[in-house]
């Protein structure tokens, strides 16, 4: 990614540790383990989760600074030190004991509903050709729907499947274009799916991959 470099992706990286912390905080509920035995009730408090494995990477004095400072937050990091990669990783290790065990093997395929192919492609299209704006309209078309005020997603917000969109176009968007990416970011009309979406655009500028989305709706 040329133009971008660690520093500047550590600048990006505090200033949505900032905006997260100014924000005013509301209960949730989010389990991030199959036992359901840890939770973390404060939204600000799981969006610093979020951002847990770009800060072990960029920056770890803040990230045990946060730890030491929020108390969910510790109680989630002791189970998963690295957030969603400790999270990915042990749903992955229970998933080859599994396999083992039933004597099953082989890998494993990813699949999408044929409505998403139109917009699938469009992404694929845009990470040759840096044009973001066709799967960008898709997305925001997912959005009309998912925030449709006589029928909308019931899900929380982090399982929309115009949330996952706009994470993928901001990562795919940020190694294709580098910080240059930011610009896709303004035209996200919703303010939790612009804090998710620049979250992975900050994961793509520090060189670290894509973490999928759960899609519900």
């Amino acid at each position: 990614m040329e133009g971008v470099t660690p520093r500047r992706s550590v600048t990006v990286l505090r200033e949505i540790v900032h905006f997260t912390l100014e924000q005013p905080d509301r209960q949730i509920t989010a389990i991030l383990d199959s036992e359901r035995a840890v939770r973390i009730a404060s939204r600000r408090e799981y969006q610093l989760f979020q951002l847990l494995h770009i800060l072990r990477h960029l920056d770890p004095l803040l990230a045990d600074s946060l730890i030491a400072g929020h108390q969910q937050l510790s109680a989630a990091a002791r189970r998963f030190p690295k957030g969603r990669d400790s999270v990915m990783e042990e749903a992955e290790e229970r998933r080859r004991s599994a396999g083992a065990t039933t004597g099953g093997g082989g890998g494993y395929a990813m699949v999408g509903s044929p409505r998403d192919f139109p917009y699938m492609h469009a992404l694929m299209k845009a990470s040759n050709d840096g044009d973001f704006g066709p799967p960008n309209e898709h997305a925001h078309e997912r959005y009309r729907q998912d925030s449709a005020p006589d029928h909308p997603n019931p899900t929380a917000k982090e399982y929309w499947p115009s949330t996952c969109a706009f994470r993928s176009i901001l990562h795919s968007a940020g190694k294709r274009l580098g910080r240059d990416a930011a610009v896709y970011l303004d035209r996200i009309p919703d303010a939790d799916l612009r804090l998710f979406a620049q979250i992975e655009l900050t994961a793509a500028l520090a060189g670290l991959p894509e973490l999928q989305g759960i899609r519900r709706g």
